[in-house]
């Protein structure tokens, strides 16, 4: 019990650290576009870290029947880490303006296609079918003038151009790129998606873990305490690479 008490804590740290940064930046005009979807993607990544600590009951709980729910801080934590990833993608990594303006047009496509696909499955969509597709030839024309992604292959242009990809790049080159390694990465990716999705392996041996029931357990105050962990480092990171990223503009 030490030992998640001690993950809570820093936790609530990093987490208040993050949040006043946050708020720092509100009101301040962004320098580029990339410091305005880092700001937004940080207050997402904000209000996800204090969701996941509203359902993770503090240690003074411990023995108190307190509801435990691993498997809701599971899918908030899969939804931290994925947040940081596109933050790191679109906000940190260093690329030439060219090759940004790709990856932001890239996302408006990938954008318009999902919008387009979810009106499609309503029955009535009001309209907005029509209008997304009226749209549809002068979203990909964006992406296609970039010079950047003149100087792809011909083969992923027509790839990219669907829409289904919302990143140049695969989940193993951005963890990569982010100095993150893959082999651990794909290990928690798992852990936390299983329990997001409610695969087998988020409900098979509920009875001998004593998970799943809402009650106090040890294999729930350790999984809890993992994903406050594993968030914990993405909240980190993020917020010493925003700051970093304002500092060079001469804000704080």
């Amino acid at each position: 019990m030490s030992v998640y008490r001690q993950i809570y804590k820093k936790y609530r740290v990093t987490l208040d650290k993050c949040i006043t940064s946050s708020q720092n930046k509100a009101g301040i005009p962004s320098p580029t576009s990339s410091h305005y979807y880092a700001s937004l993607i940080f207050t997402k990544l904000c209000t996800s870290g204090v969701s996941l600590l509203s359902i993770c009951p503090p240690p003074k709980k411990i023995g108190k029947n307190a509801h435990w729910d691993c498997a809701s801080a599971a899918t908030l934590t899969r939804a931290i880490v994925e947040a940081y990833l596109v933050f790191f993608y679109l906000c940190i990594e260093d690329c030439e303006p060219n090759e940004w303006q790709a990856r932001w047009r890239l996302l408006n496509l990938h954008d318009h296609m999902s919008r387009l696909k979810m009106f499609k499955a309503m029955d009535d969509s009001g309209g907005q079918v029509a209008l997304f597709e009226a749209n549809t030839d002068e979203v990909r024309s964006d992406l296609e003038k970039t010079e950047y992604f003149q100087g792809i292959p011909e083969k992923q242009r027509k790839h990219y151009l669907k829409g289904n990809n919302a990143f140049f790049k695969s989940q193993d080159e951005l963890i990569e790129s982010a100095g993150g390694s893959v082999d651990e990465f794909r290990f928690r990716y798992r852990f936390l998606s299983n329990h997001a999705h409610s695969y087998p392996m988020g409900f098979y041996r509920m009875a001998e873990s004593g998970r799943g029931t809402g009650v106090e357990s040890e294999g729930e105050i350790g999984y809890t305490g993992l994903c406050l962990l594993w968030a914990t480092e993405c909240l980190e990171k993020a917020q010493s690479e925003l700051t970093k990223k304002w500092a060079r503009h001469g804000a704080k």
